[in-house]
């Protein structure tokens, strides 16, 4: 996979934990079953830090 398509990915899942974690901070985005509940601030939290992770996995293997 390329750099680029990789970067691209890992912005977009990042992106939708970003979501996640206002949802669970009680931002009514399109309201549910996420709005208010702390479990999706920190599954959103996870899910950025591994997008950051993977996004950057071929900077850190060249080192």
């Amino acid at each position: 996979m390329s750099d680029r398509t990789r970067t691209i990915v890992a912005a977009v899942v990042a992106f939708v934990g970003f979501v996640w974690m206002l949802q669970g901070l009680g931002v009514p985005i399109g309201g549910g079953f996420m709005v208010g509940n702390t479990f999706w601030i920190w599954a959103g939290a996870a899910v950025v830090i591994l997008a950051g992770l993977y996004g950057a996995w071929p900077r850190l293997r060249r080192r």
